[in-house]
């Protein structure tokens, strides 16, 4: 960690071998190729928990263009913890030991790729600022490198989530790729000409901050602006929507909850409107409507063959990507309204580490690769 923090750090996470800050590194270099297998370990460092998994796995052929041709690694083991934000000092001591418990005995860990919830400077390794981790200007790659003695690349989780889906998932065989992550908040990755792009600093893809409206409401992360996508998509805004729908139609399936004291948020909004509820469907739709509007936006921008929608939030699945599609199809210009493609994330709940395993996979092994013929 930068600053005042870093030197009490440093030693607690030194104990194994220090690897060149600039070997590993693949720089976004995504390749189309048939590589070996490798033994690596994806870690998801979220607000909530830090899942990590032991995997065994290779990058795709290229001519694997469906997900059901791209095999995902295998998961040879998992641990859980919840993530302790009370500190930086626990958050560390938290990652550290999910990841160790997984190394333990292990023997063959050849690698380890880390998605984080936060602003992150990928070609220095560092986790730069966190909304709701106790990160800042803290030199994570640097740590886990001394203290696992294995190379490290660390990077935002939604982009580390966007290469996993582009590898394996729902976007396998797309040149032009976007994905959203609708959760705690919304995040973005980026796939440009087959790579990861990170933009001049690494901070590119914050795709949850594109402006809806200008005189909207505060958005509650660490952003200057008001009506980002964010404030309108993420599980908070979900759970208020919810809540507001609730209190005004208190004969609803939403209002009989709110009276019968259950936790009205974004998962009852999603389980009731797929039970067929009106009132939560309607909320579910208006919810869309906006997710529609950002993607006019990037669609306008980018061009994208596929958007890939995932996270909690998106579990709501039809229900919100059927009012969505309808939005861009009436605002997005041609041709590009017509020819993307806005689907579901395939990985699901172990997206995460998948993601970062093929964060691993691509950026710490690229010497191991072949082009296909």
């Amino acid at each position: 960690m930068a600053g005042s923090g870093a030197p009490g750090l440093a030693p607690d996470y030194a104990p194994g071998r220090a690897f060149p800050l600039d070997a590993s590194l693949h720089h976004g270099k995504l390749r189309i190729v048939v590589s070996p297998e490798r033994t690596v370990i994806g870690v998801d460092i979220g607000g909530t928990k830090t899942a990590a998994a032991l995997l065994r796995g290779q990058l795709p052929q290229a001519v694997s263009g469906t997900p059901a041709a791209r095999e995902t690694p295998e998961i040879l083991d998992r641990f859980t913890v919840l993530t302790d934000a009370s500190s930086p000092r626990a958050c560390l001591d938290g990652i550290v030991a999910c990841i160790a418990d997984l190394e333990h005995g292990s023997g063959r860990v050849e690698g380890i790729g880390v998605g984080v919830a936060s602003l992150v400077d990928f070609a220095a390794g560092h986790v730069v600022e966190s909304v709701n981790l106790p990160l800042v200007d803290v030199p994570l790659r640097d740590l886990l490198q001394r203290r696992f003695g294995v190379p490290v690349v660390i990077d935002n989780d939604a982009n580390a989530a966007a290469m996993g889906e582009h590898a394996f998932g729902a976007g396998a065989g797309a040149r032009e790729m976007l994905m959203l992550t609708l959760g705690t908040g919304v995040g973005g990755g980026i796939i440009c000409g087959g790579r990861p792009y990170r933009g001049f600093s690494g901070a590119a893809a914050e795709l949850g901050h594109i402006i809806i409206d200008v005189n909207g409401p505060k958005c509650p992360a660490n952003c200057p602006n008001y009506g980002c996508l964010e404030v309108y998509l993420a599980g908070p805004a979900m759970a208020a929507a919810a809540a507001v729908a609730a209190a005004a139609q208190p004969a609803s399936a939403l209002g009989r909850a709110l009276a019968a004291g259950e936790h009205v948020d974004g998962r009852l909004l999603t389980r009731l409107g797929q039970e067929g509820d009106a009132g939560a469907v309607a909320v579910l739709a208006r919810l869309g409507e906006y997710l529609g509007a950002g993607l006019v936006t990037l669609v306008n921008i980018f061009n994208p063959e596929v958007i890939v929608i995932g996270g909690g939030a998106a579990a709501a699945g039809e229900l919100l990507l059927g009012p969505a599609r309808g939005v861009l199809q009436a605002r997005g210009a041609r041709p590009a309204r017509d020819q993307v493609r806005v689907v579901p994330a395939a990985l699901g709940p172990d997206a995460g580490f998948i993601g970062a395993a093929a964060l691993a996979l691509m950026e710490l092994f690229p010497d191991d690769a072949h082009r296909s013929s």
